[in-house]
């Protein structure tokens, strides 16, 4: 079973490969009346968001800091600093192996699943691990994808991991 749904993500990742305007689509649209739950892959979100531009700005932001701090030899913030780095790698490995919470991207998301729950019709959206598999759900891990401008190389590592996850 789980390499039938490791080839669907395959497939499904292939399909957000062709072109922006294709990823760009919603997808279907829920019966009318149920509570569709918006469902995304916490790994490929994880694996997105650390290669995400948004990522890059942070971590500009602290080389930036870095090399001021220790152009004014204030080495206290320096170390501070450099602990950071430390720390947010060993964090975010944690987070892509699922044993950390994700809370501070979760946090990053929130605007996109506001605009993902307006745009269409949805009751929320959840981590599919801890979405009730019984209730009605749509995909939008594309959409958070193009949401944090993944790049063909984010999308197809997250491919790869999911086919070795299903080995």
């Amino acid at each position: 079973m789980r390499w039938v749904l490791s080839f669907l993500f395959v497939v499904a990742a292939s399909f957000t490969l062709t072109s922006s305007a294709q990823a760009a689509a919603a997808p279907a649209a829920p019966a009318i009346g149920s509570r569709v739950v918006g469902v995304f892959d916490r790994t490929t979100i994880v694996l997105a968001y650390y290669r995400s531009p948004l990522w890059e700005a942070i971590l500009a932001d602290r080389r930036f800091e870095l090399k001021t701090v220790k152009a004014a030899n204030d080495s206290t913030r320096a170390s501070e600093l450099e602990k950071y780095g430390a720390e947010s790698q060993d964090w975010a490995m944690n987070q892509l192996a699922g044993k950390a919470p994700i809370d501070n991207i979760l946090a990053v998301l929130q605007p996109e699943f506001k605009e993902l729950t307006t745009r269409l019709k949805l009751a929320g959206v959840a981590d599919s691990a801890i979405a009730d598999p019984k209730s009605p759900s749509i995909d939008v891990t594309p959409l958070l994808l193009d949401w944090l401008k993944a790049t063909a190389e984010t999308r197809k590592m997250a491919a790869e991991m999911h086919s070795k996850a299903g080995n």
